[in-house]
């Protein structure tokens, strides 16, 4: 029989109490992105509660597109590449609807102590160590948006090395194979602003030439901010929010 996390609170429904501690099984890396995690019936055994009260917990989870059920296969944990049919993290498309997701040019990746702005973004002390990543949102060989990225090296120890050397297209996917850290939700401000020199010379736009910018703060499962990230995009460059 498993024990329930002693923080759980004992108040709270018992089918709660069992998502949480399945939760923080999931963060902890016990069951990994694909794969499958025990039965039902399996499950409920194991936290001596009955069939229904693990189903709940199993369907809360399920709901939340964090658990994958798969009519003859199972219960699976669920892929980035899942989540991101569903969820649609990231929302910036050209005006021809190409998502900017999928291609992106690296410009530099640095070691870094957070400033007031990032560490109040992240929870963090100032000074902490971060990493700082700059890229480019490319389609069709054409440069759209610029990011900056801020990650937390407590969390993600050794992570600017790790992109520096594998240069990943989805960063949320190399967090959960190499981190066991699944983003589960984000942030976003969108603002309109003005393009800077860097702006005009990366997207070849005119200096002063109208521009959105994106912040945002991404989450993991226990709702702990991960990484903060500024995204300033072209004006043909579209925001599109999907429920």
């Amino acid at each position: 029989m498993v024990a329930m996390t002693e923080a759980a609170d004992a108040a709270k429904p018992l089918y709660l109490r069992m998502k949480e501690d399945l939760l923080r099984r999931i963060q902890s890396g016990e069951w990994r992105p694909g794969e499958l995690v025990p039965s039902e019936n399996a499950l409920a055994a194991e936290y001596a509660v009955s069939v229904g009260t693990a189903r709940k917990a199993i369907e809360e989870l399920a709901d939340q597109r964090l658990l994958v059920r798969q009519r003859g296969r199972g219960t699976t944990v669920a892929m980035h590449n899942h989540r991101e049919q569903v969820q649609r993290h990231y929302r910036l498309e050209t005006h021809d609807h190409v998502r900017l997701n999928r291609e992106a040019t690296y410009l530099d990746v640095t070691a870094a102590r957070a400033n007031a702005t990032e560490a109040k973004a992240l929870g963090i002390n100032r000074g902490a160590s971060i990493s700082r990543v700059r890229r480019l949102r490319v389609a069709n060989s054409r440069p759209y948006v610029i990011e900056y990225l801020v990650l937390r090296e407590d969390l993600l120890p050794g992570i600017g090395a790790l992109i520096n050397a594998t240069r990943p297209q989805i960063l949320y996917e190399l967090l959960e194979r190499q981190y066991h850290i699944m983003i589960a939700k984000v942030e976003e401000r969108v603002t309109a602003v003005k393009a800077e020199p860097a702006d005009a010379e990366l997207l070849g736009v005119p200096v002063g030439e109208p521009m959105l910018q994106i912040e945002r703060i991404g989450y993991d499962l226990k709702g702990v901010a991960v990484e903060r990230r500024i995204m300033r995009a072209r004006n043909d460059t579209r925001y599109v929010s999907e429920s």
